[in-house]
């Protein structure tokens, strides 16, 4: 009697199997950078079926972006430039666990869309959202450095371009803020 049932689940176990090695085959294909490999996702109307984790997007970043800033403190002294963000040297646990990265992107993300508004006519890149985003964290990291000390009256920040670890290429500086006040008390 056992002998009867696993005959009749052969059938169906192959029509698995073989339904997930085509998924799994057409998954793979799809991820090259070839245009000619995404016709399959025509099949895949909902876009659910077909992951698209390209490795490289169509153009990959060949660059940092840093952030410093440098603040106006209470008694009128102007600081010097220090990073607001940092990019660490990457550890091996990162293969597996980054949770830092999402800020890291973020920050990149920002900053991208910062420099396509700089190159657009007629747009005040103060009244962006990513500009206004990204003083908003300059702002928070202000007053978590400041924490517990007068309040600095405002902060600056520049947005710098660089090419990664390569120290050979100066930063390039691509955008300097206006001087924006931080009053007392008052989160931003």
């Amino acid at each position: 009697m056992s002998r009867r049932v696993g005959s009749d689940l052969r059938p169906l176990t192959t029509a698995i199997t073989a339904g997930l090695v085509g998924w799994f085959g057409v998954t793979v294909l799809s991820q090259h950078p070839q245009q000619v490999f995404d016709r399959f996702r025509r099949y895949d109307v909902p876009g659910l079926l077909i992951g698209n984790w390209r490795f490289f997007a169509p153009e990959p970043a060949q660059h940092d972006f840093h952030v410093l800033h440098r603040v106006l403190t209470a008694d009128g002294t102007q600081t010097r430039w220090v990073e607001t963000t940092h990019i660490p040297r990457r550890h091996w646990r990162q293969v597996v666990w980054f949770p830092e990265r999402r800020q890291d992107k973020a920050i990149f993300d920002i900053c991208a869309d910062l420099i396509v508004h700089l190159g657009t006519p007629g747009v005040e890149i103060t009244a962006t959202a990513p500009y206004e985003v990204l003083r908003d964290f300059v702002a928070h990291a202000v007053r978590r450095q400041y924490a517990g000390a007068d309040v600095p009256r405002g902060f600056q920040f520049v947005i710098a371009r660089s090419a990664g670890y390569d120290e050979s290429h100066q930063p390039d500086y691509l955008l300097v803020s206006p001087f924006e006040p931080l009053p007392e008390g008052t989160p931003r």
